[in-house]
């Protein structure tokens, strides 16, 4: 998992944001943290505080390890905080992965080009260069020895250019370096803020044009009507052919059905944007996931029971949102929450009370935060 995170003059980041995942000492609740990392996060914060960026700094290592990833075409053209021109976006990524310690630091002047590139695990240099001093790479892998340590004018990334060019011994150092990467490979940043087809990601391409596509493959229609169901929309779905000869999903209506996407109200769109990415959430394809504004569309007492259901998946996963309502010790713990606003840190940080289960954690988040 992710243990700390940390990035500089990354969008509005302009000087280093350090984001801390290490877990407290509380006694409830214990599915939310992991062997002392924080699993399921919930972040709050003002609108144009950073949320969003910060999500999508955080599965950036995606851009450039990923073949062909989905992402924001924004980026493209504001990647960089706009306050330091000529320099680069830096990041620092500390994980624990089979019980090693991984630290993977890179400096970029774009998505893809990487300036400098430093991977550790257990403080034992495996990986570095410079390019900004010389095109030479250090490359530290048994099974690598055979590849061209000057990169030339090339911007890849060196973990990307060992798993493409090696075939790497079986040895302790190697496999966490193959268990870093399929981490990476799983990461996700997704909102359906837009409500379209798919909403918003920034990540693996999924493979399919329409997300109903996969609910349907997945024989998961019954699932995700009672999904739907226990969300308080009370509906029949069924699976027919569309106007262009492929399957979709329906409402079913008796005499009538109604496609979904076009029938569904923008809080049921947005549930069915949900559910594509829980299914990938259990089935393990999803190793991180940053869901921004998770609840936008949701009633306050639903943002509870999409909680409730997050922190039963094995992925990490951060949300962000407004909504005080789900500050709550019966969903995770004090040490679960964050507020970001020019930097980030627990809601512990707010009091000098030792919080615990009984305490109301909204109630001493808005008296403190106002």
């Amino acid at each position: 998992m992710l243990h700390k995170f940390s990035v500089k003059n990354f969008r509005n980041f302009s000087e280093w944001l350090c984001f801390d995942l290490t877990s407290q000492q509380y006694e409830f609740n214990e599915n939310a943290v992991n062997e002392g990392i924080v699993r399921h996060a919930m972040i709050y914060g003002p609108n144009g505080g950073g949320k969003s960026n910060l999500g999508l700094a955080m599965v950036d290592p995606v851009l450039h390890l990923v073949d062909s990833p989905s992402y924001f075409s924004s980026l493209e053209n504001n990647y960089l905080n706009g306050q330091k021109k000529g320099s680069i976006a830096e990041f620092v990524f500390e994980f624990r992965i089979d019980g090693a310690k991984i630290v993977y630091s890179y400096g970029k002047k774009s998505c893809t080009k990487l300036v400098y590139e430093n991977l550790s695990i257990d403080n034992i240099h495996i990986l570095q260069i410079d390019r900004r001093v010389s095109p030479l790479a250090k490359i530290e892998l048994e099974g690598a020895e055979h590849l061209k340590k000057d990169v030339g004018e090339s911007e890849i990334s060196l973990l990307k250019y060992i798993k493409s060019n090696s075939i790497l011994d079986d040895t302790k150092t190697n496999k966490i370096f193959f268990s870093l990467l399929k981490f990476i490979e799983g990461m996700v940043f997704f909102r359906s803020l837009n409500a379209n087809n798919k909403g918003e990601y920034v990540g693996k391409d999924i493979g399919v044009k329409r997300l109903s596509q996969s609910i349907i493959e997945s024989d998961s229609i019954e699932d995700f009507e009672k999904f739907l169901n226990d969300a308080g929309i009370e509906c029949s779905l069924m699976v027919d052919i569309d106007a262009n000869s492929n399957k979709a999903i329906y409402f079913d209506f008796g005499e009538t059905k109604l496609e979904f996407g076009s029938a569904a109200s923008t809080g049921t769109l947005s549930l069915g944007i949900f559910y594509f990415w829980w299914l990938r959430l259990k089935s393990g394809a999803v190793t991180f996931a940053y869901i921004d504004e998770f609840d936008a569309f949701y009633h306050h007492a639903l943002a509870s029971t999409i909680v409730e259901k997050i922190i039963t998946s094995q992925a990490q996963t951060i949300v962000t949102t407004h909504n005080t309502g789900v500050m709550s010790n019966d969903l995770l713990r004090p040490d679960c929450y964050f507020v970001l606003n020019r930097e980030i840190f627990p809601i512990t940080e707010l009091t000098d009370k030792e919080l615990r289960k009984a305490h109301n954690l909204e109630k001493i988040y808005k008296g403190l935060s106002s």
